[in-house]
């Protein structure tokens, strides 16, 4: 029975992983005239433990080809310096040297994590990149899933700490100062992946295109027809399609959160893969979190924060960071917003979840 209970887990977060569809993509406009000629829509592919859509339009069918191909090959090459599964990463050797000696990363691995560190401390510890152990504690990573005993987190949760991180710019090194400590980027290496695959096709010329990864959109433009792309903010206890409303968006990016990405259930309760690292338990005060703004790296890490200490706090955060909106979908099913979200870029928006 155990063994099978652990197989369903398994097979529910891998449903989840590969299958949900965070945010819905609309390549045909609101009247329904279709898509614009020339547009063209790659394979699904696979990347970063996630689904990753290319849309190109105004390009030849070879060059747009050309262009998603491009796209694949930057996202894997960011994952194979960011994985925590890779033996070669950048991460793998951090968490291999811990509290043994520094190592040398590369620049944007250097760039994400002290990105991750300086919201670290402006969320007080709400994002938190050392969350590795927690994370294997609960059975993410193995995909044994299991709800631990208060002991067992008490155990771990000296190892969790973002101010035990050391790095040391000059040299390209980064640190952690004890044993049993790892990162792990997932928080934002996709959205730093999103900006590098946005920035390859601005560089080969694209005007007109859309990457759709997992929870993750880069707009590059506006559609080749001149309208904006639309956005369909998924449902998150509704089936694959259904949405709960609808964002107009050009040359720029939209990151959600949510708990039905990567979670297992347990006694009627869902536990998801964001945590509350001050606690050892998964965040339970939010159903997602979606945040538009002009570096996705940026957006990918402040949705954790907002998930993980809900939408008043993240309403006076989102304050201080006037580039970027912010939607929440409470524990209750409620929905909020900032007040630019809805002036800038909402075109339907239901108030709650139903």
């Amino acid at each position: 029975m155990k063994q099978l209970r652990s197989a369903l887990k398994i097979i529910l977060v891998i449903a989840v992983t590969c299958g949900a569809v965070v945010l819905i993509v609309y390549l045909t406009n609101r009247q329904n005239t279709g898509s614009p000629e020339g547009t063209y829509k790659s394979a699904t592919l696979f990347a970063m433990d996630t689904t990753l859509d290319v849309t190109i339009q105004g390009r030849s069918d070879r060059e747009a080809r050309a262009d998603a191909e491009a796209v694949r090959r930057t996202v894997k090459g960011v994952e194979d310096y960011t994985s925590l599964f890779i033996d070669t990463s950048d991460v793998a050797a951090v968490n291999g040297n811990a509290g043994v000696a520094p190592v040398k990363v590369r620049p944007e691995t250097l760039l994400m994590i002290k990105r991750s560190l300086d919201y670290s401390q402006r969320s007080d510890g709400a994002f938190d990149i050392t969350v590795g152990p927690l994370a294997e504690l609960w059975g993410f990573y193995s995909g044994e899933f299991r709800v631990p005993s208060r002991a067992q987190i008490e155990a771990v949760l000296p190892l969790v700490g973002w101010r035990r991180v050391a790095i040391d710019e000059p040299n390209g090194t980064v640190m952690l100062a004890e044993k049993g400590m790892a990162i792990d980027l997932g928080g934002v290496a996709k959205g730093y992946a999103l900006g590098v695959a946005a920035e390859e096709l601005r560089s080969r010329g694209v005007e007109h295109g859309l990457i759709n990864f997992g929870g993750a959109v880069a707009a590059i433009g506006d559609r080749s027809d001149g309208r904006k792309w639309v956005v369909g903010i998924k449902n998150p206890r509704g089936e694959a399609g259904d949405i709960v409303g609808e964002l107009a968006v050009e040359d720029t990016f939209v990151n959600t959160s949510g708990d039905y990405q990567r979670y297992f259930v347990e006694n009627g309760v869902r536990y998801c893969h964001i945590f509350d690292p001050r606690t050892g338990y998964p965040a339970r005060d939010m159903m997602a979190v979606t945040v538009v703004g002009p570096d996705p790296m940026n957006n990918d890490i402040i949705c954790k924060p907002l998930f993980v200490l809900g939408q008043e706090w993240g309403m006076g955060f989102m304050r201080a960071e006037p580039a970027y909106e912010a939607l929440f979908i409470d524990a209750d099913g409620e929905i909020g917003m900032t007040p630019g979200m809805e002036k800038k870029y909402v075109i339907t928006m239901q108030g709650s979840v139903r």
